[in-house]
Formats: structure tokens, C-alpha cells, sequence
């Protein structure tokens, strides 16, 4: 069996990543909201384990350094304690659009079956809005 005949289509890919284009690129113009912070997290997040499951190897290490640039940014958003847009250095925009690239990549190779079962919400990446609201209720 083919497996290019059970590939998702462009137009699938495309409609995915129309949500995090748009939260990549509020984080890289300086105006990201913490949901748009999660989006992008969320998404690279979903790249790390596909890289880990199903396609080839060697994507790690650019995964894993826009995660530190996250987590970094995050950082910087909340020294205040509530979240506040942040601008971000050069090398963190490069890193973070490095991964929403190679994530691309990744959905443009995965069948519609493959991304059912490997690309649910990671739940690593959360507001701090949901961290009090389940505090609250615990």
C-alpha cells in the first residue's frame, strides 16, 4: 500500500497551521497573548513527540532549543506576575520559527491516521490563568 495516497492533504496542513502562523507571528512582532504563547508551546510540543514516534530523527535538537526560547519568553512575559507582551530576541524568533518550519514538514509527511493518534493538545504548555483556575478547584 502507498503510503502517499493516505498522506494529509496541503489544504488540511494548511488549515492546522493557520492558528499558529498567526500566534508565531504575534510572538515575533512583540504583541503574543499567553494563548498565543500555548499555541505555539502546544504546537512544538506536538513536533517533539512526532519527531520521537514516527519520523525520521534529527530534529531534536532545533525542537528542543525553541522550547528553551519559550520558556525564556514566558519568563520575561510573567516577571511582572501577570502576563505582558514581550518582544523577543533575534535568535529566540529564529529558533521558534525554525520549529513551526520543520512542523510544517513533519504534518506534510504524516497520513490523516498518524496525525489522529500523534498530535492531541500536549498538556506541558498551560496558561497561568488555567494553573489558578484548577488550584482554585483542588
Amino acid at each position: 500500500m502507498s503510503r502517499t495516497a493516505v498522506l494529509l492533504t496541503p489544504t488540511e496542513v494548511e488549515t492546522s497551521l493557520k492558528p499558529l502562523r498567526a500566534a508565531a507571528k504575534a510572538l515575533r512582532i512583540g504583541v503574543a497573548t499567553e494563548l498565543e504563547w500555548v499555541t505555539v508551546g502546544n504546537a512544538i510540543e506536538t513536533a517533539v513527540r512526532l519527531e520521537q514516534r514516527v519520523l525520521p530523527r534529527g530534529l531534536a535538537e532545533h525542537l528542543q532549543s525553541a522550547l528553551i526560547a519559550l520558556q525564556e519568553i514566558r519568563r520575561r512575559a510573567l516577571a511582572s506576575g501577570a502576563w505582558l507582551p514581550v518582544e523577543i530576541y533575534l535568535q529566540e524568533m529564529e529558533q521558534v520559527d525554525t520549529a513551526v518550519e520543520l512542523h510544517e514538514w513533519q504534518l506534510l509527511q504524516l497520513s490523516a491516521a498518524e496525525a489522529g493518534q500523534y498530535t492531541p493538545r500536549p498538556a506541558h504548555f498551560k496558561s497561568t490563568a488555567v494553573d489558578q483556575i484548577q488550584g482554585e478547584l483542588t
